[in-house]
């Protein structure tokens, strides 16, 4: 696949119309841009026509997650539960003109940090048909965020922090956590009650700090561009007031770089590798993803590692038979077939996050030389059959994509109320077109 091409985005991006060809249509669908590209298109643009489809299928999408969200806030509003919507969904509806400019993968809500109100929130979502993980019933496993739900169409992201809470200091996260609830504003939903962060929060805190203090460091998104240009024009936001802003939450460095990488208002959107390490290098002066906060993390995943790998022994029968059957290749059926005993048993969350983190292991052992992508068969193979044979109701799923040059494949497992948090792919079903499911 021919890499993308990110000069071709940040011009689409930064020039208004947007400055586009017919060889950028590829590299704006792969990144989730082009209702955003086409939006800003004059009528009758040739373009806008092979940009329309992802435009109405993230429309339609977002719609489908929209119903099925508002009678949950409904009823967490109910029952007094604050939920502030932030992020990629609460952009797509309340920011950008229609919501299939925004792609976004999961619903992010913030919830008070209080134990009981979390455990409330989720009890609440089961009685409404919601489905969860199980990381709500286990609070040592909690970071920033505390649950997972699942619905038809949606998963919910718990967030107890506004930050993630292990590359920094703890406390400093729980006091921008307050800061964020302090400035918080309430709204009115269309009759159900919702808050929203302060527009400075969801640009400072959102989309600058919470990025590069968390998993996501030094790197930046295409839509970040188009999420700071709405938000600084909707609310007249000015500099002074977002530098203020960041100073008092102690990000200056890590929003200094942010800005001096995107920065709506000269048409600068800086995608580079350069930009990427000046971010880096800012969130490490504002205390985040310092050697110490990285050997810290070490030692409190460490019980967690080494449960995964006292699982490699019992895990090798499994890697062994999805890598026989790779080599033998044929109808994936025949395979799993074999694999899928008639009966099942329950597993705890705990139970299964161990044998995905241990087959993730395995398969990083038996292909040294290629990457965890490059192995996504044997792996899926593993993982399905190592769950099966414990009684754990797991689905084999492969699926396609067209990028910039032909067809792309991959294999994926799921569980039963769909992706599996511990396999860390929770949008193949977004960014794949489903081909195999097994079983059905």
């Amino acid at each position: 696949m021919t890499p993308l091409d990110r000069q071709a985005i940040v011009r689409a991006l930064t020039t208004d119309p947007p400055h586009v060809t017919e060889a950028d249509v590829p590299h704006l669908l792969q990144v989730q841009v082009a209702g955003e590209v086409r939006v800003r298109l004059p009528a009758g643009h040739p373009l806008r026509a092979k940009l329309q489809h992802q435009h109405l299928q993230l429309g339609l999408r977002h719609a489908a997650i929209r119903a099925e969200l508002r009678p949950l806030l409904a009823a967490w509003a109910r029952e007094g539960i604050p939920a502030l919507l932030f992020k990629g969904f609460a952009l797509a509806e309340f920011e950008y003109a229609t919501p299939g400019e925004r792609f976004y993968g999961d619903v992010d809500v913030l919830l008070p940090s209080d134990p009981v109100q979390l455990t409330r929130a989720v009890h609440v979502a089961l009685a409404q048909g919601w489905c969860s993980d199980g990381l709500h019933a286990r609070p040592e496993r909690w970071t920033h965020e505390s649950a997972h739900l699942y619905g038809t169409h949606t998963r919910i992201d718990l967030h107890r922090f506004a930050l993630f809470w292990a590359a920094g200091p703890q406390e400093k996260v729980r006091a921008i956590t307050e800061a964020v609830w302090e400035r918080a504003q309430p709204a009115d939903w269309k009759g159900i009650l919702i808050w929203r962060p302060h527009p400075e929060d969801a640009l400072v805190v959102n989309l600058a700090l919470a990025r590069q203090w968390g998993g996501d460091i030094g790197h930046l998104k295409a839509a970040d561009y188009s999420d700071a240009r709405l938000l600084l024009s909707n609310y007249d936001l000015s500099w002074e007031m977002l530098d203020d802003r960041a100073q008092s939450l102690g990000g200056v460095h890590t929003w200094a770089a942010f800005r001096s990488s995107c920065d709506p208002r000269r048409q600068h959107f800086a995608w580079t590798t350069q930009a990427e390490e000046q971010l880096t290098a800012a969130a490490q002066r504002d205390g985040h993803h310092t050697p110490q906060a990285r050997r810290t993390l070490w030692w409190a995943v460490l019980p967690q590692r080494l449960q995964k790998a006292s699982q490699l022994p019992g895990l090798l029968p499994d890697m062994l038979a999805a890598w026989n059957a790779v080599r033998s290749g044929g109808d994936p059926r025949e395979h799993l077939n074999r694999w899928t005993p008639d009966t099942s048993r329950p597993m705890t969350s705990l139970a299964v996050e161990n044998v995905v983190g241990g087959v993730r292991l395995l398969t990083k052992l038996f292909y040294p030389r290629q990457s965890l992508r490059g192995t996504c068969l044997p792996r899926a193979y593993a993982t399905y059959r190592a769950l099966r044979r414990r009684g754990y109701p797991v689905v084999f799923v492969s699926g396609v994509r067209r990028g910039s040059q032909g067809i792309e494949g991959h294999a994926w497992v799921e569980g039963a109320q769909g992706s599996l948090e511990s396999y860390g792919e929770p949008l193949n079903h977004l960014r794949f077109k489903q081909v195999l499911k097994y079983p059905e």
